[in-house]
């Protein structure tokens, strides 16, 4: 055997001089690239989020935050709506009204009446009207009983008793009210006594409920009338000024909405109801129709009574015209849909007006609804998802239905 020269076989040391030092630029060049590769995904991956989001059919679009741009969306907010049930001192429905705001920024609303004496289901007995609801159940059979009626939740209810309408009316006070006959009040001796002459009458926050609850000995018609007059006439004074100081300094909602429904133009709705009954018996019996369209202008994005049970919509503009705007709405509610979505469609200049479905479920449902504004049906399973239906108004889309 022989041994090996002295030098061939190398040392620990010398095997490490074999491997030649990395370069600089390779130790720290590939580090970065390394991180500036993560940082870049990252960026990839945000914005393949955004165009995912802001796609529709293919396409990508930027968020639009001009309301009268091209491609603008947004969802509604629902009209702010309160019922207001007005109670005597024996514990007695006088009067109900609906309060509905028609711009929360501008202001302005519709006042709508409804009179105890309006035939009812629900009741225990026949016949029922909304004064037997109330006694059966409080303000919220009386709620259930309205919102049926105009089939539109409203977004809540408050009971107004005489001291409370003392309270609310004090500040504005005293309200003129012209009355046309004199309200005779009999007393228990039979004695007879003009508790509100006729004419013009100041009337005193103590007397508002006494006013309101003023029995006409009919149908309750002219009390109807009563009340409108003492609401237009209370409303003027609390949107004299400031609003807000013509009414109590409390955090009420009703407060709230009051103040906002008269700083603009108030429309008051005492006349969907006709006489029925006997003089025994008044009753009176609501117009389906005329309540349908009253619906439809008092609350401009209503609150499904029952959600979910309709088909909802997006409403898109795609003529450019925003005078259009609101009687699409209206057709469009008229319809029996829920509006969930308005905007204008991504440009100006569609042609047709159609009605955009992605779910073969809801074909009838499109049809139905473009038969109603005199459109066609287009199936896109990209449609957004936002809303059930799409609506896209075109040139062809006649306001007067």
């Amino acid at each position: 055997m022989t041994e090996p020269v002295d030098g061939d076989t190398p040392s620990n040391d010398d095997r490490r001089r074999l491997a030649p030092p990395l370069p600089a630029a390779w130790r720290w060049g590939f580090p970065a690239f390394l991180v500036v590769a993560l940082v870049w995904a990252g960026v990839l991956l945000v914005d393949g989020l955004s165009t995912v989001l802001d796609s529709e059919g293919g396409e990508t679009r930027e968020a639009v935050t001009d309301p009268s741009a091209p491609g603008f969306e947004a969802f509604v907010e629902q009209t702010w709506s309160m019922l207001v049930a007005t109670e005597d001192d024996g514990g007695e429905l006088v009067q109900v009204a609906v309060v509905a705001a028609t711009d929360r920024v501008g202001g302005g609303g519709t006042i709508f009446l409804a009179p105890p004496e309006v035939m009812a289901q629900g009741c225990e007995a026949s016949p029922c009207r909304l004064a037997e609801r109330h006694r059966e159940g409080g303000i919220d059979h009386v709620r259930e009983t309205v919102t049926r009626l105009l089939e539109v939740e409203v977004t809540a209810a408050v009971l107004m008793t005489p001291d409370r309408w003392t309270s609310l009316a004090g500040p504005a006070s005293p309200v003129p009210v012209d009355l046309p006959i004199d309200l005779v009040a009999t007393a228990s001796d039979g004695t007879s006594v003009v508790r509100f002459p006729a004419g013009r009458v100041n009337v005193a926050p103590s007397d508002v409920v006494d006013l309101l609850a003023f029995p006409d000995g009919a149908d309750g018609l002219r009390r109807l009338e009563r009340q409108s007059a003492w609401w237009a006439a209370w409303l003027v004074r609390v949107g004299t000024g400031d609003p807000l100081e013509n009414l109590p300094n409390l955090e009420l909602d009703l407060v709230d909405l009051m103040a906002l429904v008269a700083r603009g133009s108030v429309r008051l709705v005492d006349s969907p109801w006709t006489a029925a009954g006997t003089d025994l018996v008044p009753q009176l019996v609501a117009d389906k129709g005329t309540l349908a369209d009253l619906a439809v202008q008092m609350f401009p994005f209503p609150i499904p009574l029952v959600p979910g049970q309709r088909p909802t919509v997006r409403l898109l503009n795609g003529t450019g015209d925003p005078s259009l705007d609101s009687p699409a709405r209206e057709r469009v509610l008229r319809a029996g849909v829920d509006l969930s979505v308005v905007g204008n469609y991504r440009h100006d200049g569609v042609i047709q007006t159609r009605v955009v479905y992605r779910d073969p479920v809801l074909a009838g449902a499109a049809n139905d609804l473009a038969a109603a504004l005199g459109g066609g049906t287009l199936f896109d399973e990209n449609a957004s998802p936002v809303a059930d239906l799409t609506v896209v108004i075109g040139a062809d889309f006649w306001p007067a239905g």
